[in-house]
This record gives C-alpha cells, structure tokens and sequence, in this order.
C-alpha cells in the first residue's frame, strides 16, 4: 500500500513526456508564454469540473457526510478516477479525518486494514489480526461520531483489492446508526468492481455506484484549452473540434494519452516554426507588450501622415471638426482678420458649393448664412414637434401594455398544456406524468438509483411511506436506469430539512436533493417530448 493518489493505471504511454529533451519543452513554454507545462504528469494539477465530474464530486461530498452507504467511483482506466479521488479527499475540512490509499495488486486485507489504523493514529500491536484492526476502527469511528468529525476512507485501485479484504471493508459499515455520522468508505475502481460488490449481497448495507464516463470529443477539447488557461496561457484558444478529434479517438477515454498527444503538437509547432520561420499556429514571437507599443507608434505615424496630407485646408477641417471652438476663435479676431476671414471663406464657399450648406451654418459671414439657415432651422424645429403625435399615440402605447399584459397570463397556460400533452399520452407511466406536471425550479429527493424494474419496485413495495414514492426511467451510458424520488419541494435547504422525516432505511440511502427540471429533461429526452 501506498498513499500516492496517482493512478498507476494511468501512467501508460507517459514514458515518451519523461523522456523528450528538455529544452523543447522550455521552448514552447517560453514561446506560448506558460508558467509550467500544463500536460506533464500532476495529480495537483487544477481540477476540471467538466464532463459531469463536478456535479460527481458534489454528491459524493454529500453522501460522505449524510449516508451510511458504500460508495463506489467505477470507470474504465484512464478517464481520471484518481483526480476526482484526490479532488474528493481535499474538499473537506481540515479537522476531519481523511484517508487516501492506493492498492497494490496482492495486497491483503491486513495490509489496507493496517495501513488505515496508522493512518488514524491508531494504537495497535506490531502484526494485528484482522480481526484486532476491525475492533480498532469501529472504535475511532464512534469517537470520531461524537467528536462530530468526518472519518473517511478512500480508497484508489480498489480494483486489486481481493475478496476477503472486500468483505472487511464492508464489514465496517454494518451495524452503523441512521445518521451515517460513522466511518465512511469510497472506492475507486474499474467498471467490473460493480458485479463483485453485488455478490456480497448484504442487506443492512446500501451501495451507491456511479459511473465516470470518458470525456466526450467536445468536452476533451474544453479540457485541453482548460489545461492551457491553468498554465496562464493569454492568447487565443488553440485546440478545436477538428484537430483534438484523431487525438481523441486514439486516446480511448484514456486522459494521459490525451496529454501526450497535445504535448507533442505543441512541440512540434515550436520545432515547426524554427525551422521554416513561418508564424506558429496563432503565437507571435515578440511579447505582447512590444505588440502594443508597435501598434501605438504605427498608429502615431499614421495620423502623423494623415495630417500632414490635410495641411493644405486647415480652416476648412477647423470648421468642419470642431465647430464651436471655431466661432470662440472668431470673436477674438480684429475686424481687419475678421474681413480676411469672411473674404476666404466666401471664396471657398464659390469654389465649392456643395459643401457651403454644411459649412455656413457654423460660419461667422451672415450675409451668405441668412439666406441658407432657414432651410435646416425649420427641419430641426420641426422634429421637437414630432412628439405631437407621439404624444397623440401614447393611448396607443399605453394600450399596448393592456394588449401586451394578455401575453403573461397566455404565457403560462402555454406550458400548462405541454405537460397535458405530455400526461395525456398512454406510454407514459403515471409517476412520471406527476414528476411532469411539477415546476422544473422545485426539487425532490432522490433515495435509489438501479438498472432493473424489477429491484426498484420491490425496493418501494418494502417502504413505509410507499405511496409517497415516485419512479421514472432514464438512460446511463445508453443503457435503462430507473430512479426513486419522493417529496416536492421548493429549494435545496427545504428537501434537506425533510430528510430527517424519512424513515431510517431511506435515511441511510443517504438521499440528496435534485432539481426537478433535470428530471424532466431526462424524461423528455427518453420519451421523446
């Protein structure tokens, strides 16, 4: 056993990063302007809440904290199960008890038990029975109960455990109160850990597992571009759809031969650069900041032109750019200039008339202004008595909110019969008609998740409050999941409140509060709607 959280499985076709020169990589970190190398092999490295592993993360705190269930993280090698398990272990608070393991192949039960009671500070004898470690951390966990601590286990490669030591583990969670408030356990494993763990078939012992499904093409690509922004990359994104795809399709769901694969285009583009002495893929080789300067001063030489090219006319651009100044300058003026003034302008007024409509109004010579001025001075006394019937539609207007206020009250009776089409249609279970008709911002508890019918109906057969329950189905990695909800409430606060009012079998469940419009969208997209 060992206490590293990264997953040995996930170490393959990283021989190539630990081996590749060093100074290529100092090279395309210089060159995209990155603090580190954002694909080299960092269990700490930031963590990507994408492809549903935040929304997993937060139940899995949930269900820590309030269940009494095993919980099992089960997906193929590769997809990242360590990270979520080290992401896991440092969410909770410094005070609780943590433990994160790794299991070797061969490792038996004594060593894992073992491993954990020193991890706890356990007092026990140099070679303990099995039997010896079990006693011991039932004890720490009720101390840990009424100290009011957190005491977890987690356990990474819990594929390699064996059968005997399965059967300990689970052997800790027997006999634990309703509160859940004792040890808590979370393996992470491949997918065939759920048929083993099926086989022990302990009742008094609930098991949650939940798949980690390999990161779509979309989301592989989001996780790239996410690696880069986390190594202070600035510029643009540079992994799309279309270059990430034949990485992806190799990679296999496995997340480090995605790394190797981004790693070596990087290189690649820097090699590629140097030797043909064409831009790189998006990256400029000077720093940002002498960009800017460059630009300033392309810009300062180009009005510089620019002005110099207009020298020729500088009353005319006065006149026209900066109007008003241009009449406080003409008050200053003596009369002699002021003649001057008026004269060159009558004269550039004759050799361009067209302009003279523009320039006139602003000009100081009234004898030439007069004439012309009326014309655009009733235009623009004209549009302040435009609001007249403006003024004159206003009932309209204000009509128009007594029109407009139908379409709220028709609003809601728009989405009203969609659920009525949607209740109204015989393949349609009943239960999932109520879920339905329900508003998608409550929010329910869910107690159960199974793959068969058949278990989820006994399941609420068994159940006290069996006419409060209700089930739909759904889909997980393509294959049917039926779901077990019950109550109806109107924020996250409320539905956990009410777990405290649930029998003692559905509090152990560990249930958490869902928002009832994911379950319609989950409704929706399997029956069609």
């Amino acid at each position: 056993m060992n206490t590293d959280p990264t997953d040995s499985s996930e170490h393959d076709n990283l021989a190539g990063q630990s081996a590749a020169p060093e100074s290529p990589v100092a090279d395309y970190r210089q060159y995209y302007g990155l603090s580190e190398d954002p694909f080299r092999d960092d269990p700490e490295f930031a963590f990507f809440g994408g492809g549903g592993r935040r929304a997993l993360l937060e139940q899995l705190q949930h269900l820590c904290q309030f269940s009494a269930s095993l919980l099992a993280v089960l997906g193929k090698s590769g997809v990242g199960k360590s990270r979520v398990a080290l992401e896991l272990a440092n969410s909770f608070q410094f005070d609780d008890d943590i433990c994160l393991l790794t299991a070797e192949p061969g490792a038996g039960a004594e060593a894992v038990l073992g491993q954990m009671a020193r991890h706890f500070a356990l007092s026990v004898d140099d070679n303990p029975s099995v039997g010896r470690l079990l006693a011991a951390l039932r004890h720490f966990a009720q101390i840990a109960d009424e100290e009011d601590r957190l005491a977890l286990t987690i356990i990474d490669d819990a594929h390699h455990l064996d059968e005997k030591t399965l059967g300990a583990l689970i052997s800790l969670l027997q006999g634990q109160d309703s509160t859940g408030r004792r040890l808590h356990i979370v393996l992470f494993a491949d997918s065939e850990m759920v048929t083993r763990l099926d086989q022990f078939n302990m009742h008094d012992v609930l098991i949650h597992d939940f798949d980690l499904a390999p990161l779509s093409l979309e989301e592989a690509t989001d996780y790239l571009n996410f690696r880069m922004e986390m190594a202070d990359y600035m510029g643009p994104e540079l992994f799309t759809e279309e270059k990430v795809e034949p990485w992806w399709r190799r990679a296999e769901g496995r997340i480090p031969r995605l790394h190797e694969q981004a790693r070596r285009w990087l290189l690649e583009s820097v090699s590629a650069r140097a030797s043909s002495g064409r831009p790189g893929e998006r990256r400029n080789a000077l720093p940002l900041v002498h960009i800017v300067v460059i630009a300033v001063l392309l810009g300062v030489l180009l009005m510089v032109f620019i002005y110099q090219g207009d020298s020729g006319a500088p009353e005319r651009e006065s006149t026209t750019r900066l109007p008003e100044s241009r009449e406080t300058q003409t008050l200053t003026l003596s009369p002699s200039n002021e003649a001057s003034n008026r004269t060159e302008l009558e004269s550039s007024a004759e050799s361009e008339p067209a302009a003279e409509t523009v320039q006139t109004p602003e000009s100081a010579a009234p004898e030439r202004a007069l004439p012309e001025s009326p014309s655009p001075e009733p235009s623009v006394e004209e549009r302040p008595e435009i609001p007249q019937p403006d003024e004159a539609s206003e009932p309209e207007e204000t009509s128009a909110p007594a029109a407009g206020a139908k379409t709220p009250t028709e609003q809601p009776p728009s989405e009203e019969p969609a659920v009525a089409q949607a209740s109204s249609l015989p393949d349609i279970p009943e239960d999932e008609q109520v879920l339905l008709s329900w508003r998608a911002s409550e929010y329910t508890l869910q107690l159960l998740g199974a793959s068969s019918r058949a278990s989820v109906d006994r399941y609420i057969e068994a159940q006290p409050n069996r006419q409060q329950l209700l089930s739909f189905e759904t889909l997980r990695q393509g294959k049917p999941w039926f779901v077990v909800v019950t109550g109806r409430y109107s924020s996250t606060e409320s539905a956990r409140e009410a777990i405290n009012d649930l029998p003692e079998d559905q509090r152990k469940a560990g249930p958490w509060p869902r928002r009832l419009g994911e379950l319609h969208g989950e409704i929706r997209e399997l029956r069609g709607l």
